[in-house]
């Protein structure tokens, strides 16, 4: 599939809403709030499945897209 967004990236709204019951804008607004940027990739997932009962699976991709969305995480490595 060219051009389609490969891990995180290309998981669609409707997905993540579906499995975690919130869409991307929401967790990033709940990242931001909780001043994530600043923690890391591990204290955020953990954040997620303890505090927002995210399952591990989502938790990191979750983790990962926020990351990568904030410009925390580089190009290369989903």
């Amino acid at each position: 599939m060219a051009g389609a967004q490969a891990g995180p990236r290309g998981i669609s709204e409707a997905a993540v809403r579906a499995k975690t019951g919130k869409g991307w804008e929401e967790w990033y607004a709940i990242l931001d709030a909780w001043e994530a940027p600043g923690k890391g990739h591990t204290a955020i997932a953990r954040y997620l499945r303890e505090h927002q009962a995210v399952s591990p699976w989502w938790a990191q991709a979750v983790t990962v897209r926020y990351e990568w969305e904030r410009g925390l995480r580089a190009e290369s490595a989903d």
